[in-house]
């Protein structure tokens, strides 16, 4: 590992986290101290946290762990109960929240009805304890899994809904379990709940009180938080950010959605059905008034209120959830309706928490090899690439011809529109295609038709052979197929380098188990992928602008980050859509020896644009379409002396005076 400065570090020393800011050549601005760089900030605090951040992750989390011990043992110090018990609570709405936060603040899906899983855990943990006589330790993970199972039978089934319909589905499922263990009389006890649930036996060591489960309970939380923060900065973590900001666009980056939204449910449900367990053992009985819609809302209410997709925050919001209330009893009549102001004027004043999350992500030592691989190694992108680093990825098999792309009589009817009417062209490897056309002509519904997000009504679309009608937009982007969007579609709210990480996703493999584990191969992957993404935001020149905000990028930069998305996913053919439109001429003349450049590395191009003075310089072939049906092929010039390309474009001359 190499430090900012360049020098070796001493052999045996321990690791230390290596941030973007040392990665980039030096040449290159420093970050604003507001982001916490380490050598540019001035104020002690950034210092600090300059040097926490220095700290191996191996040291930082024990300190953390032991730091909250700590603040746990205050009460006990004072032999004070009632503190006790408030703070093993906030510890067991830290663990709901944090598992809340991945559905909510990180993947986006809003559930109402959370606290089911709460419950399954608890039930699970109280029937089998108390009822089987079974150990803690062999209940223990047939409640996280069983809680995990009902995410995933939750989550199947509804997670193409809409937002809104999603939130109903959820709650109706909150209530749906609460009604079920109330009447489920022979297995739950109904109303009157479940008791002598016993303490945990831990073998060596057996919880006999009331004190000893409140460490359980705050080192499991501790636990908890260090895999929401593993998970958040992984591959994982990032493919559910991608999927909150854009799915769109984080399918055609090879996210998959279903997958990872289902994943979100499954790992939620799970930190739930763990406090679930801690919640019997710590009461000692279970009812089904414990479980109602109004903890689903707190637990909610600790994520907005902390900071959706922000670890820290949830812990704050848990504490101010749980000791509000408490602080407010001698106003017991009006605690809801000073809870509801204090809700109100964070919405105004602080609509992203009281701690909101960073959107910068590129924080750990996992992003640039914490050990493992090539790490510590500096990019080369200062001096420039000697050739494009965008080799195209392999071809599942040897291709019996040169075409890359052909649609053979395809349709696209929308209701009685036919929005294609048997459309059949080809695209041969290595050269650029331009499909031009009027307004309305059919072009963006030909790309959509061609990379998974509309299945045609008839015809066949094959991309080197294999047919891809019917395969999700993730999957056609697997095979070698990018696309842009005539809107921009970026991540807004991300940075430049961790939208063209996006375009990694489908070309790596690193799971949660190992983000969580921080295994050797997914360290050497987290580094290749931040190589990779700065070596693609060199080619296109934007490396400089690698911690900006996509948002705060101009216009044509942002065409150009959201072509590098696409580059990173290694095509073998770019669909550009629009790429010209509204830059300016510089802009556009950039652009075309960028279009230049790509195609001599390799990657085939299908362009559409309305920019003739592009598509005419540039095209080896143009195809037009007219209300959905190609009138016209060939060399550009020929169809640009095409009278019915001119006819479509310009009208046709009226016969009659």
């Amino acid at each position: 590992m190499t430090e900012a400065s360049g020098a070796p570090s001493e052999p045996g020393a321990p690791e230390r986290a290596v941030l973007l800011s040392e990665v980039l050549p030096a040449a290159l601005p420093q970050a604003p101290a507001a982001r916490g760089f380490p050598g540019i900030s001035i104020v002690p605090a950034a210092r600090l946290k300059a040097a926490w951040d220095r700290l191996p992750e191996l040291v930082r989390w024990p300190l953390i762990g032991l730091a909250a011990l700590a603040i746990g043992a205050i009460p006990l110090a004072f032999d004070n109960l009632y503190y006790r018990d408030l703070f093993t609570f906030i510890a067991l709405y830290s663990m709901l929240g944090l598992g809340l936060n991945i559905v909510v603040g990180y993947a986006g899906l809003l559930d109402l009805g959370y606290i089911a899983f709460y419950a399954i855990g608890a039930y699970t943990m109280a029937w089998f304890t108390s009822v089987a006589h079974l150990p803690f330790w062999t209940v223990f993970p047939l409640a996280v899994a069983g809680a995990a199972f009902f995410g995933v039978l939750l989550g199947a089934p509804t997670l193409r809904l809409r937002p809104d319909y999603l939130a109903m589905v959820t709650l109706g499922f909150g209530e749906i379990v609460r009604i079920s263990i109330n009447n489920l009389d022979p297995i739950t006890n109904g109303p009157r709940g479940i008791t002598g649930i016993p303490r945990p036996d831990l073998g060596i060591f057996k919880i006999t009180g009331a004190n000893e489960l409140h460490f359980l309970v705050i080192g499991l939380a501790v636990l908890a938080a260090f895999v929401a923060v593993r998970l958040a900065d992984s591959r994982v973590g990032r493919a559910w950010t991608y999927t909150r900001e854009d799915e769109v666009a984080a399918e055609s980056s090879g996210v998959n959605t279903v997958r990872m939204k289902l994943l979100a449910f499954a790992l939620g449900a799970a930190f739930a059905g763990v406090a679930g367990t801690l919640f019997a053992t710590k009461m000692l009985m279970v009812a089904p008034e414990s479980f109602t819609w109004w903890e689903s809302l707190s637990v909610l209410i600790i994520v907005a209120l902390g900071g959706m997709g922000s670890i820290p925050g949830v812990i704050l919001g848990a504490a101010v959830v749980v000791l509000l209330p408490e602080v407010l009893r001698d106003f017991s009549d009006y605690r809801f309706l000073i809870l509801g102001v204090v809700l109100i004027l964070m919405a105004i004043f602080r609509p992203r928490g009281i701690w909101p999350a960073t959107p910068y992500r590129v924080r750990t030592g996992a992003a640039f090899g914490e050990g493992g691989g090539s790490a510590g190694v500096r990019p080369a992108v200062s001096a420039g690439l000697s050739a494009p680093p965008l080799a195209p990825a392999p071809a599942a098999a040897q291709a019996i011809s040169d075409i890359v792309l052909e649609a053979r009589d395809l349709v696209m009817r929308f209701g009685g529109i036919a929005a294609l009417a048997d459309v059949s062209l080809q695209i041969r490897r290595g050269e650029i295609v331009s499909l031009i056309g009027p307004n309305g002509a059919g072009k963006t519904t030909f790309l959509n038709a061609a990379t998974g997000v509309y299945a045609p009504t008839a015809g066949c679309v094959t991309f080197e052979g294999r047919s891809v009608v019917g395969l999700r937009p993730n999957t056609v982007a697997s095979l070698g197929i990018a696309r842009t969007f005539q809107n921009i579609r970026l991540f807004p709210e991300l940075t430049v380098i961790e939208n063209v990480a996006a375009g990694l996703h489908c070309r790596t493999k690193a799971n949660s188990l190992q983000a969580v584990l921080h295994t050797p191969g997914e360290r050497t992957e987290e580094h290749a992928i931040w190589q990779r993404s700065l070596q693609v935001l060199d080619f296109v020149g934007l490396c400089d602008r690698a911690e900006e905000l996509a948002k705060n990028l101009p216009y044509g930069s942002q065409r150009r980050l959201e072509i590098a998305r696409a580059l990173a996913t290694s095509p073998r053919l770019l669909i550009l859509d629009e790429p010209a439109a509204g830059m300016s001429p510089g802009e556009s003349a950039e652009l075309t020896e960028l279009i230049r450049t790509i195609r001599q590395s390799g990657v085939t191009l299908l362009l559409i644009e309305h920019h003739m003075d592009l598509v005419m310089s540039i095209s080896d072939r143009v195809i037009v379409l007219n209300y959905g049906r190609i009138i016209a092929e060939g060399k550009p010039e020929d169809v640009q002396e095409n009278p019915a390309v001119i006819e479509a474009y310009l009208g046709r001359e009226d016969e009659y005076d």
